[in-house]
């Protein structure tokens, strides 16, 4: 059976983010694996248009109607249709698609990047994703505790098969990155990233950078400007990579912050492409994995680093940095997701 999935809206003034490369990549591992894309165009905005896009039903009843002639033409009864969750752009035509999908026999797979309802604690958004998700024939998530939520609180079938992609791979060249000055780097969306303003004195002093859009005036650190994707690869500098969110340094806390409990967030991908070892936080849902895999450390506060790390030597740290390149070549190719989305056609 031949399998298929749809390119999603590529919006340009996001810039460069974690949300726009974790896609892209997923798409390319799609290709990679023969899968054929049922939109060959993709289309682009620019900040004046976004907005008259978005709800301009016109426009997007015609993107939708090429989508369902493309799977009248091109798909078949027990084809495969991989869906990003959610989609980039939200509009009533991607429950046509998928009951058009479903009534054609072909089978689901909803590739889950977030859970929107649970992240902003939505709940008219959690009865929508709830609805849609208990449609396909398989769920493709981000860890067990996101599962639990999926099962407790969005109320999910459990009929839907659903296996678990527990990270992200970073797809780039292989580019050496030895750049391990300051004690840590954090690359992200230093807009939401508000704990930076409470970081600890001695993570100052010992050396914290930062990458990316948003580095407010009251924010500590030494911040290191924003970079491409591809780009960060090579320029993060720190002997550690700092997986971190919400309002406060005490715990990961807010709406963001808690999220990581269910969460895999994309940067754990990009520092182990850097070579990286990470410090993560110690109730989110990568501390077992860094924990199992021996690839950095897990903290309640941030103000436990120093402590932490003051009892690592140099041969803990050496053994980190050789477990971060034994799994970094599967990061890097895709190889890790592509394991994971064939798992589904077996």
């Amino acid at each position: 059976m031949s399998a298929f999935y749809i390119p999603d809206f590529h919006i340009t003034h996001i810039g460069y983010n974690a949300l726009n490369k974790s896609r892209e990549d997923l798409h390319r591992i799609y290709e990679s694996l023969g899968f054929t894309p049922l939109k060959n165009e993709i289309l682009t905005l620019n900040d004046e248009k976004i907005q008259y896009f978005a709800s301009n039903r016109d426009i997007l009843g015609g993107y939708v109607n090429e989508i369902l002639g493309r799977i009248e033409k091109k798909c078949k009864k027990g084809d495969y249709l991989f869906l990003d969750f959610p989609f980039a752009i939200k509009f009533a035509g991607y429950s046509k698609i998928v009951s058009y999908a479903k009534g054609k026999g072909m089978k689901i797979v909803f590739f889950i990047h977030d859970l929107d309802g649970i992240r902003f604690r939505n709940p008219i958004v959690n009865w929508s994703d709830s609805s849609c998700l208990d449609r396909g024939d398989y769920r493709i998530s981000a860890s067990d505790e996101m599962d639990k939520v999926l099962f407790d609180t969005l109320k999910v079938s459990k009929k839907v098969k659903t296996v678990n992609y527990d990270y992200w791979d970073y797809l780039c060249p292989d580019i050496p990155n030895k750049n391990r000055n300051a004690l840590l780097c954090f690359a992200g969306n230093l807009a939401k990233s508000s704990f930076i303003s409470q970081l600890p004195d001695v993570l100052v002093q010992e050396g914290i950078n930062l990458y990316g859009k948003g580095f407010a005036s009251n924010y500590n650190g030494n911040y290191c400007g924003e970079y491409k994707p591809e780009e960060l690869v090579s320029v993060l500098d720190g002997r550690f990579g700092l997986v971190w969110d919400g309002k406060s340094a005490k715990t990961c806390g807010g709406n963001f912050g808690k999220y990581l409990r269910i969460n895999t967030s994309h940067k754990f991908g990009l520092y182990r492409a850097s070579r990286k070892p990470v410090v993560v936080w110690r109730e989110g849902s990568l501390a077992s994995f860094v924990a199992k895999k021996g690839i950095g450390i897990s903290v309640s506060s941030l103000d436990e680093i120093p402590s932490v790390l003051s009892r690592l030597d140099s041969f803990a740290y050496q053994n980190r940095l050789k477990n971060v390149e034994n799994v970094r070549k599967d990061v890097i190719s895709g190889e890790h997701l592509k394991r994971v989305i064939l798992s589904t056609r077996k």
